[in-house]
């Protein structure tokens, strides 16, 4: 399983489980507040046959795994 499509089960069952989040999960947002272009990163993941998620680490320098650690410890802390 892919870790774009991971992220996508996370943020359904965040949906499900925590009523409390006033506003629904949009990559292309936080993509903006990491100072990518969402275009960009999307336009580099097609063309290279990755995921967005694997782009978007590149990008900003951080390794597949440290974000997906990261972005549980966030996912925790929201709960």
């Amino acid at each position: 399983m892919g870790l774009e499509s991971r992220l996508k089960q996370l943020e359904l069952k965040m949906k499900l489980t925590n009523y409390g989040l006033e506003q629904p999960f949009d990559i292309d947002q936080y993509m903006t507040r990491l100072g990518l272009d969402p275009m960009a990163v999307r336009e580099s993941a097609r063309s290279t046959g990755r995921s967005i998620v694997e782009v978007m680490c590149e990008m900003i320098g951080i390794e597949p795994r440290e974000f997906t650690h990261l972005l549980k410890e966030k996912a925790n802390l929201v709960r």
